[in-house]
């Protein structure tokens, strides 16, 4: 049976583990931005001196995918053009927390209207972990946002039967910091200029590598977490939340971003991601 990290090893020069030697061989040209290594370097893993030199990483399947944004090259999708991508975004979860959530990808247009969050994930959920969520989150006087009905959030329980538990407590943690109020994306879109925070459009996708059907193992992962998710969103209806996740897959979004982005990054994705996708 096939096996999706040796197939995207193959050919590449990483180790057994499939780690390169440094990030930069496993992104587009081989060169980043300081003004992009700033935003994962400030990021909370040390990103790209540890797991960003993976050939499974998602953080560099995003950076991959996003990083050519920029006013001169919109990206159109559900007709919004977004002009700007920051990576790495901390948000504030609870108060008193020193510990944020990194949110992958944010994307805004140029009227500073629209906010698109993205989590993305290649490979996450073939592992098996469990969910773990501190009691602190469930603690009333913690939480920055009141508007919400989060004892319901925070109180939900995966099933036995789902494999990538942590996958939930993630959306979680993600969903307690988009409606933080904003305090800390403030600061990190402090460059950008005036966002009405009040009136912006809000969207949050969890953006999922899904393997071909030849990956027999990996896409049956996947089909379990897709599972767990809608699992989790149908039990999170009606509490309040101004924004809640919404699936998709890379599959989907190269569809759309393919014939907008320079034809040699296109080859690059083609032949390093799509490939090997369904």
């Amino acid at each position: 049976m096939e096996n999706l990290l040796d197939a995207l090893k193959k050919g590449l020069p990483v180790n057994k583990r499939g780690y390169f030697c440094s990030y930069r061989e496993n992104i587009y040209g081989g060169q980043m931005s300081e003004h992009f290594q700033d935003m994962f370097d400030e990021g909370s893993g040390g990103e790209l001196h540890s797991k960003a030199e993976a050939v499974h990483s998602s953080s560099m399947l995003s950076y991959n995918f996003f990083h050519w944004i920029d006013d001169e090259h919109p990206f159109e999708w559900e007709q919004v053009k977004y002009t700007q991508v920051f990576f790495e975004v901390k948000m504030k979860t609870i108060k008193d927390s020193p510990a944020p959530a990194n949110m992958d990808v944010v994307l805004i247009d140029k009227d500073k209207k629209h906010l698109l969050f993205i989590e993305s994930k290649f490979t996450e959920y073939t592992e098996t972990k469990k969910f773990e969520l501190g009691n602190s989150y469930r603690e009333e006087n913690k939480w920055c946002n009141k508007d919400v009905k989060w004892e319901k959030i925070v109180g939900y329980i995966p099933e036995r039967e789902y494999k990538y538990k942590e996958g939930v407590k993630q959306l979680i943690t993600h969903l307690l910091g988009i409606h933080s109020q904003f305090v800390e994306l403030c600061d990190t879109f402090k460059n950008v200029g005036i966002i009405d925070f009040g009136k912006v459009e809000l969207k949050f996708i969890t953006l999922i590598f899904e393997p071909s059907k030849r990956f027999e193992d990996e896409h049956k992962a996947y089909a379990n977490y897709k599972k767990l998710f809608e699992n989790f969103r149908d039990n999170i209806k009606n509490v309040g939340l101004k924004v809640v996740p919404e699936w998709e897959s890379y599959s989907n979004l190269w569809e759309i971003m393919k014939e907008q982005m320079p034809k040699d990054l296109k080859d690059y994705l083609m032949e390093r991601y799509m490939n090997f996708a369904e």
